[in-house]
């Protein structure tokens, strides 16, 4: 596997043509091979995962500004249909990663559906980044294979690539709190129940927490929940949504993913930074 960026308009259409291959009905909303040179263009970082001649995986960062700060908005991060769950995608990031200290750059962030325990394993446990803010239906209405019948709400994970808490995630594999607490020093905010298809429901939540670090649950297998049961599926939507901005309010960030019994939860840390 090699990790390169994408150069030539022969890279870029290779590009053009995986965003296809996974957005399906959808795909006319790729970004074409001429867009993804304007954006190499105008500073942006396009990475792809080789295999030979293949593209098995891409990254396209575009240039972004917060607070007078300059950073990177990941735009696209996708991995080809087969060969997920074997670490391309965590490749891409440690790539990206490296290009961007060498040029000085110490911020990305990207939306991330918060119902996807996969992602959140990635950005919060792999890779040392956290939540600070939830976005409500920040796609409008898509009616792909990732976001048929939900509304697309996002959590924005910022990566501070130079920090103590990234370093510490990607040198010793131990970025988070949770490593060191036991379950039941941590608050369960949201109730659950088991349902027909193995998988489980909100049902509820408390709004008000007690302690620095609490947990909330979320989906172990989204798509899963989304074919078998929708409406519970937006069960979770809809009580994430009411949640979320409510903790982040109180100063709660999201640093972690727990996965105890089967079961995934979200950490939240209060006062947590970088």
């Amino acid at each position: 596997m090699t990790i390169r960026p994408l150069t030539t308009l022969d890279d870029l259409r290779a590009c053009e043509t995986l965003q296809r291959s996974l957005l399906g009905a959808r795909a006319k909303a790729a970004l074409s091979a001429p867009i993804l040179a304007a954006i190499k263009e105008a500073g942006g970082l396009l990475l792809g995962a080789w295999e030979g001649e293949m593209l098995l995986g891409a990254l396209v960062d575009i240039v972004s500004v917060n607070s007078g700060e300059e950073g990177r908005f990941t735009y696209i991060h996708a991995v080809a249909e087969g060969v997920r769950n074997e670490g391309i995608g965590t490749l891409l990031r440690l790539r990206e990663r490296e290009v961007l200290l060498e040029a000085g750059i110490a911020r990305v962030s990207w939306w991330m559906d918060p119902l996807r325990s996969g992602q959140s394993h990635l950005a919060f446990n792999k890779l040392g980044g956290i939540a600070a803010d939830y976005v409500r239906n920040a796609l409008g209405t898509l009616d792909d294979r990732l976001n048929a019948g939900l509304a697309t709400d996002r959590l924005r994970i910022e990566w501070r690539i130079g920090s103590p808490r990234v370093r510490r995630a990607l040198e010793e594999g131990r970025p988070l709190p949770h490593f060191d607490l036991s379950f039941d020093q941590m608050e369960v905010l949201t109730k659950t129940k088991g349902i027909p298809s193995g998988l489980r429901a909100l049902i509820g939540f408390a709004d008000s927490p007690k302690r620095p670090y609490v947990l909330t649950e979320i989906p172990v297998d989204l798509d899963r929940l989304r074919r078998e049961d929708l409406p519970a599926a937006r069960g979770w939507r809809l009580g994430t949504r009411e949640l979320y901005p409510l903790l982040l309010s109180l100063g709660y960030r999201i640093v972690g993913l727990v996965h105890e019994g089967g079961r995934s939860f979200h950490l939240f840390e209060r006062g947590s930074g970088d």
